[in-house]
């Protein structure tokens, strides 16, 4: 049984096209925790610091671009993108929250307590991670920038950025919380999601993999929490080429099959089979049993508002089977986003939705969407192999 789950927020609008923006420098590693120096630090820096989290490193430099690009007056980043500005900072954990005001004059106190209340605004189960950083535009307005999420794991062996084919490199992570299991996914130019062969001793997972061919390789730590699997952290490494200098095009394959479909639920499902036909894949059966489990889930995520696979319902497989249900394999999907396509988007750019997404053995599908008061989206779909 597998699958994946992950949360799609951030507090910043959608990324447009941007002429001017300076070149993204990427960090020659990846790694956390690592730590930022006080002295690096403003004294209305270190007193936002401490307001909104344990400094990492990573996080700061994200939040340094955020600063940067609010100051040029380039567009904020979206989710995927902000994500992108992790990986490009070395930051490898996962599902940010960014935070970011600017004015002529901005009052400390009031800052304190408007980051305050924002860091009270989502739950923790693991260490709590934040970078801020503050700047200048050219007309004298100041930035303030905040990055934070929850680290349910740290990298604790670095991973360098680029590499060469054929090179052994060793994932090596710690976990935060409680968890049952761990596995590492990777995928690469090209090709499928793959489990790359691990040990996990309840505290510590181990893998070792070799890039296989030029490219850029994702490499991705699932580990099996209180809420089932997620993911938890995430790194690009590149092998034999250099990291982009650009934002690259984040879009999932066929986001335009959905376009012109007003029914939410119909649009998901065009993207998923417009992707699942180019693979040559089996077309997936729709199953109204399978549709009602999937908006049931849905409906107890946004009421908990909590992503996971099981909320107090119970994990997949048992809730198949107390429909009266039974199948060969069960997969699952869930988010929150913004819309439909951005759901997909980012199940798409998570190894272990990827994986569901293209296994070529599922035969059945049930998907749902349901709209949340504040404008985003809950999404489920729920796989079935040989569906009883």
């Amino acid at each position: 049984m597998r699958w994946s789950v992950l949360v799609c927020t951030t507090c910043v609008a959608t990324l447009a096209n941007a002429q001017s923006e300076p070149a993204w420098t990427w960090a020659s590693q990846t790694q956390s925790p690592v730590a930022v120096s006080s002295a690096e630090l403003t004294d209305q820096e270190l007193e936002l610091q401490r307001v909104c989290g344990a400094p990492e490193a990573g996080l700061r430099r994200a939040a340094k671009k955020l600063v940067e690009r609010k100051a040029l007056e380039l567009p904020y980043l979206d989710a995927e993108a902000l994500s992108f500005a992790l990986r490009a900072s070395g930051e490898p954990h996962v599902w940010p929250h960014a935070w970011i005001v600017s004015a002529r004059a901005l009052d400390q106190d009031s800052l304190v307590s408007k980051l305050t209340e924002w860091r009270r605004s989502f739950q923790d189960s693991g260490e709590r991670r934040c970078g801020v950083a503050t700047g200048y535009a050219a007309d004298g307005t100041r930035v303030v920038a905040a990055v934070a999420l929850d680290a349910l794991a740290d990298l604790t062996i670095a991973l360098p950025t680029t590499t060469h084919v054929g090179t052994w490199l060793t994932v090596d992570a710690r976990v935060n919380v409680p968890a049952t299991g761990a596995r590492v996914v990777v995928v690469g130019p090209g090709g499928e999601p793959h489990n790359v062969p691990s040990s996990f001793d309840g505290a510590r997972i181990v893998a070792r993999f070799a890039p296989d061919r030029v490219g850029a390789f994702t490499v991705q730590v699932v580990i099996d929490a209180a809420t089932g699997p997620r993911p938890s952290l995430m790194a690009q490494v590149f092998a034999d080429e250099q990291p982009p200098t650009t934002i690259p095009n984040l879009t999932a394959p066929f986001e335009a099959a959905g376009a012109n479909i007003s029914d939410e639920r119909l649009a998901l499902l065009a993207m998923l089979s417009a992707l699942r036909a180019d693979q040559r894949l089996v077309a997936l059966s729709r199953d109204a049993r399978l549709d009602g489990l999937a908006l049931a889930h849905a409906r107890r995520m946004m009421q908990a508002r909590v992503v996971g696979h099981d909320v107090g319902d119970g994990d997949p497989s048992q809730r198949l089977q107390s429909a009266g249900m039974s199948a060969q394999q069960v997969s699952e999907n869930v988010a929150h986003a913004q819309t439909v396509t951005l759901a997909h988007r980012a199940l798409w750019s998570s190894p272990s939705h990827r994986a569901n997404m293209v296994r070529a053995e599922l035969t059945h599908i049930g998907v749902a969407v349901v709209d949340d008061p504040d404008g985003s989206v809950w999404v489920a779909e729920v796989f079935a192999r040989n569906l009883m």
